[in-house]
């Protein structure tokens, strides 16, 4: 069962984002790539996020409340979530961003992978509003 998801940001004009307690950031467009975990309710913590409104929690709901950002695409994974983060590549934008909690000195949860869209995400997704959550959820739950 996966417990962890990565999720394919968007990013269109470049912005300034002031995430929680860290130091604000200018963030380049292009497309990033934020992991995260949740042990119980994936699809719950997933869809969460593609909310706009919400309260700010985690430092990835900072940047999805831009209108400057949109999810294009979420993996899932059985990986470790530090494991899936790792595999990523990519560059650092903001020290610290969704690793308040990182015990494998990851740097950050968010990867900023440069202007091109990366060949993971699909050329249909760039067509779709929201990523497929009815496909999340039923593959979450088995269906």
């Amino acid at each position: 069962m996966p417990t962890t998801y990565q999720l394919y940001i968007h990013l269109r004009r470049p912005c300034r984002l002031q995430a929680g307690r860290l130091p604000a950031a200018r963030l380049p467009a292009g497309w990033y790539v934020y992991t995260g975990s949740a042990r119980r309710n994936l699809a719950a913590r997933v869809e969460r996020h593609l909310r706009r409104d919400k309260t700010l929690r985690w430092h990835v709901d900072w940047l999805l409340t831009r209108r400057e950002a949109r999810v294009v695409h979420v993996v899932l994974s059985e990986a470790p979530e530090c494991q899936a983060n790792a595999r990523v590549g990519g560059e650092v934008p903001v020290p610290g961003f969704g690793a308040s909690d990182c015990r494998a000195a990851c740097g950050s949860h968010l990867r900023y992978l440069g202007p091109e869209r990366p060949r993971v995400v699909p050329e249909a997704a760039l067509r779709r509003r929201r990523p497929g959550l009815r496909a999340l959820r039923a593959a979450l739950e088995g269906g």
